[in-house]
């Protein structure tokens, strides 16, 4: 499957935004309700009650 995203920022805006700035600007951008939505609803282990979007974003915003 592919998936055909329209550019979000040049790459000469992104390096102008501060860094600070860019994640909330990404996200605030990017729709992940179709990616929460498939994502597994419960899991035998673990807390509940978390927010699978926050962790969709967390996921995302994590360093590689």
């Amino acid at each position: 499957m592919y998936l055909l995203q329209g550019t979000l920022f040049s790459f000469e805006e992104w390096l102008k935004i501060e860094s600070k700035d860019r994640l909330p600007l990404f996200f605030e951008t990017l729709d992940l309700r179709p990616y929460v939505k498939e994502m597994k609803k419960s899991s035998p282990q673990g807390a509940r009650g978390y927010s699978r979007e926050a962790i969709l974003r967390a996921f995302l915003a994590a360093p590689m």
